[in-house]
């Protein structure tokens, strides 16, 4: 439970982040109209989302990693990419 409280507030964190930071630039880039304001707070969560998922997938990697040296550390070095070392 503690796990999707932390995943809800980063979430929020995220898309107000994206509506305060990341929303202004991009509408100086190029979008002065009133159909594009709606375009840049879309484009601005979109480009929030793929680092999201950038972070997502860097923080399952690393515990891939953790789960190999596990494996490693117990004696079984059959699915290790290097010999475990003794």
């Amino acid at each position: 439970m503690k796990t999707i409280g932390w995943a809800l507030f980063a979430t929020v964190f995220i898309f107000f982040f994206s509506l305060m930071v990341i929303a202004p630039i991009i509408s100086n880039i190029g979008y002065s109209s009133v159909e594009g304001s709606y375009h840049a707070a879309t484009h601005a969560i979109l480009v929030s989302l793929i680092f999201t998922v950038i972070v997502c997938t860097i923080m399952i990697i690393e515990e891939i990693n953790i789960i190999k040296e596990k494996i490693c550390d117990s004696g079984d070095g059959s699915c290790c990419r290097k010999p475990c070392q003794k």
